[in-house]
């Protein structure tokens, strides 16, 4: 007749020695499945005198937490390692190419691996638009004969990554109320396609307006948008 004890996780038995019950306060780990339970509290006889396994060395009692049970850590899967992962990866694929103007602003290297994932997606990567970081630095309306008008200004990228040049909507005045409002894309105005970081650009768009709309006009208002 045996002593032995069983794993209580997986159910190995395992010979039983006086030093397994002094050493490290009768704790083990499991030589199978790696579980640390106490000794004295899974013993049994066996009749049956065929071998069986044998103890990872012991190891020190583990520490309690403040309830005074013993903490269990179980190791995640490789599955579930695996979805975890992949689901990291789609959010962060997704996450691109919901940012992909942005990313492609703030990191230019980044571009070309952006276009390539948006080419089987049939989606375009833009220049970034922020119409917060773009202003009016300065600007002014001219007459330049009876029917013949001038504007001309500046605009600046106040940001630190380049910008999609805007739009400028127009409104023209008559004694306070607006008589006229013209839309004047960025290459009408002579902009170039992107503002450079922090850059100051100079823009004109000259137009004519009917004789019976001109002679009333004293006025004007300049907005800057995004079409």
């Amino acid at each position: 007749m045996a002593i032995v004890t069983l794993c209580p996780q997986c159910q190995t038995g395992f010979n039983v020695l006086p030093e397994h019950l002094s050493a490290a306060d009768g704790w083990v780990r499991c030589g199978r499945c790696a579980h640390m339970f106490a000794v004295d509290q899974h013993l049994y006889e066996m009749d049956d005198p065929r071998p069986v396994q044998e103890f990872i060395q012991p190891l020190s009692r583990p520490s309690l937490n403040r309830h005074g049970a013993t903490p269990f850590r179980k190791t995640p899967s490789p599955v579930w390692l695996w979805i975890s992962c992949s689901l990291a990866l789609v959010f962060l694929l997704q996450l691109s190419l919901f940012q992909r103007d942005w990313l492609a602003a703030r990191v230019p290297e980044l571009r070309p691996a952006l276009v390539s994932l948006c080419l089987p997606l049939a989606c375009e990567v833009q220049s970034f638009k922020d119409l917060e970081q773009v202003s009016i630095e300065s600007s002014s309306f001219k007459r330049m004969s009876d029917h013949r008008f001038v504007i001309e200004g500046v605009v600046r990228n106040l940001g630190d990554a380049e910008l999609a040049a805007p739009a400028l909507e127009l409104s023209l005045t008559s004694q306070g109320d607006i008589s006229v409002r013209k839309v004047i894309n960025a290459s009408q105005l002579g902009l170039s396609d992107v503002l450079p970081a922090r850059r100051n650009l100079h823009f004109s768009f000259t137009f004519s307006l009917e004789p019976a709309v001109s002679a009333d006009i004293d006025g004007f208002k300049a907005l800057l948008f995004y079409p």
